[in-house]
């Protein structure tokens, strides 16, 4: 469902800046607007997928302290994100 605040965002979204929560809030709500609006399945799966896209991309430009690789680390994270969303 869409987000009202950015307190309700997922803790690993609360992890980047100001900036980028609220982009990852308005990409979640506008996706999933849209795809409600077109009937669409997996709303929330698929808003999610593309308001992460916002995150992989920030992430991909160096704002990674960790050794681990971004694209790595970053799908290790929404892989468990997501698998709690079908369970």
């Amino acid at each position: 469902m869409p987000y009202k605040s950015v307190k309700e965002l997922p803790s690993y979204v609360k992890k980047y800046s100001p900036k980028l929560q609220r982009q990852f809030m308005h990409v979640f709500n506008s996706t999933y607007a849209k795809i409600i609006k077109e009937g669409g399945k997996n709303a929330e799966k698929r808003a999610f997928m593309a308001a992460n896209s916002v995150l992989k991309k920030r992430f991909a430009k160096g704002q990674n302290s960790s050794s681990e690789s971004h694209n790595d680390y970053f799908n290790r994270l929404i892989d468990g994100f997501l698998g709690n969303l079908d369970g």
